[in-house]
């Protein structure tokens, strides 16, 4: 078990972010190297406990009350689609909208949006660490999840170093993330791109070798389906061929390497049960000789997701936020990141083995449903 040290202090500037894109396929286009209840001061009394013995920093009652640790709270998961390098001056459409919808987005905003996430007191994390209940952020920040559908205008190569390493554009989403990653070391840059059998749309090789580079270097990489098809309208058949097909493209490329998670195109379907025959092929199958299973998916947007420790909480159904501007309506970034910052985002205790909340928020018992095994401390 590792040792880490965290900060002891909350950082909460509310801010009102203008940010990201979208769902559907559309396609427009230099260079880079790479919520508080009233507390005890008694003892802590954990009602379940690890099979191991945590060597992550442990607080005082009083320190999480002070910080607001609450890890029952929401979850931003961001849903990005393409990044153009454009001002937003040079769009139509509102904000960094490069699109009527809000799907894709400008250099300019997307670069603004991560800067503003870090800022509010976001730290970024592997979508497939949430997914299986590992949240490791430090005490008193929040966990943000950055996803990307379609892979166009994602990461958009330039060339290769001489040591092997990718020379991206600096206006492509992997360009900017790169960028800032280099300024904020703690900001834990990572997102998960979640691709169709065009790939990024380079050259095959050249996909081929920045795939292999990417999971080496903290991104990960998913399933869209083979050909970006509504599976709501599709049979088990093509339901299994679709998702069969792209998981094993991506494991010849990346044996080993990539996520079980399928972003769902469109979000489709969205109200079919996990038991339905056909929404099953989603989560296993064998197509080709090749077997496969999903441990998660995800839908198409709109606001941010449950905490994995809650009842509500759908691993086969996990909400994402448009990154969009909408002048703070209809689930923009802006109304989205004002409502988590008013009471509603989950704040860590900074330790991944631990779930810390205020007894009160789960005062029906029915609230807390899954603890991956962690102990359970309440103030």
């Amino acid at each position: 078990m590792k040792t880490r040290k965290f900060t002891t202090y909350l950082l909460l500037a509310f801010m009102t972010a203008t940010m990201l894109a979208g769902c559907g396929k559309t396609t427009t286009d230099t260079t880079i190297e790479l919520t508080m209840a009233p507390t005890s001061s008694e003892t802590t009394m954990p009602t379940e406990t690890t099979s191991e013995t945590s060597t992550f920093t442990t607080y005082t009652l009083e320190e999480y009350k002070s910080a607001g640790v609450n890890e029952l709270n929401s979850v931003p998961v961001l849903m990005y689609h393409r990044v153009y390098g454009m001002t937003n001056a040079e769009t139509e459409y509102t904000g960094g909208n490069v699109d009527k919808d809000g799907y894709n987005r400008t250099s300019e905003a997307f670069e603004a949006d991560l800067r503003s996430y870090y800022q509010q007191g976001y730290r970024m994390m592997r979508l497939t660490d949430f997914v299986d209940g590992y949240i490791d952020v430090p005490f008193g920040y929040s966990p943000l999840i950055l996803t990307f559908d379609d892979g166009i205008r994602d990461v958009v190569l330039q060339g290769w170093n001489g040591d092997g390493t990718p020379i991206f554009d600096p206006t492509c989403a992997i360009g900017i993330l790169e960028k800032i990653k280099a300024e904020y070391p703690d900001y834990n840059v990572t997102a998960t791109f979640f691709l169709n059998a065009t790939l990024f749309g380079n050259s095959t090789e050249d996909d081929h070798k920045v795939m292999k580079w990417m999971v080496d270097n903290g991104y990960d990489i998913g399933n869209h389906t083979y050909d970006h098809v509504k599976l709501g309208g599709c049979s088990a058949d093509e339901i299994e061929k679709q998702v069969g097909s792209m998981y094993k493209v991506l494991d010849s490329i990346i044996p080993g390497q990539y996520v079980n998670i399928i972003a769902l195109p469109y979000g489709s379907p969205e109200s079919m049960s996990a038991d339905n025959p056909q929404y099953s092929k989603i989560l296993s199958g064998t197509y080709d000789g090749f077997s496969y299973t999903t441990k998660a998916a995800l839908l198409c947007a709109w606001t941010r997701s449950y905490s994995p420790f809650v009842r509500d909480y759908d691993n086969t159904a996990i909400r994402r936020i448009r990154g969009y501007d909408n002048n703070g309506k209809d689930w923009d970034i802006q109304m989205n990141f004002e409502q988590l910052n008013q009471g509603k985002r989950y704040i860590s205790d900074g330790d991944p083995n631990t779930i810390v909340f205020p007894e009160a928020d789960n005062a029906s018992g029915t609230w807390l449903k899954n603890t991956y095994g962690h102990q359970v401390i309440t103030y």
